[in-house]
């Protein structure tokens, strides 16, 4: 009879320890902690950059071919190019601001908003976001 209740006993207990492991978080926080695509690009460039380092001093520690270096940093650099493209693309197309509330409203099950309408400033004529109250450019007070 101990047998049986140590045994049901150890089994609960390590039931309760290794259940989190299994379960899934739906929350907020988690949810936060998750990549978004301009996150990997950054890791990406980072890491393309770095290799790009790696390689120079390969080079001129002399274990690489003229021919070589020169094909493989062309493209490395290409690759480069077109993360760093990717990124700039990102984050001029997009206002910052609505792409948070974006990925939160995303996050947190609700429908993605519409986007604003975009305000002209009085002062200096460029676009802001409709959510904006004043210029991001002048600082002058939008009319709505």
């Amino acid at each position: 009879m101990i047998y049986l209740f140590c045994g049901l006993f150890g089994g609960a207990l390590i039931a309760a320890v290794v259940s989190p492991l299994f379960r899934k978080d739906d929350s907020l926080e988690s949810a936060i902690i998750e990549e978004t695509e301009w996150d990997l690009l950054q890791r990406k460039k980072e890491v393309t950059l770095s290799n790009i380092q790696d390689l120079d001093f390969e080079y001129k520690c002399g274990k690489l071919s003229d021919e070589d270096y020169a094909h493989v940093r062309s493209e490395m650099t290409a690759d480069a190019a077109k993360i760093l493209h990717r990124i700039e693309e990102i984050e001029s197309s997009q206002d910052l601001d609505a792409l948070i509330r974006r990925e939160v409203a995303i996050r947190r099950g609700k429908t993605v908003p519409a986007t604003d309408s975009n305000l002209n400033c009085p002062s200096c004529k460029a676009k802001n976001p409709g959510s904006n109250k004043f210029c991001a450019e002048c600082g002058a007070k939008l009319s709505r």
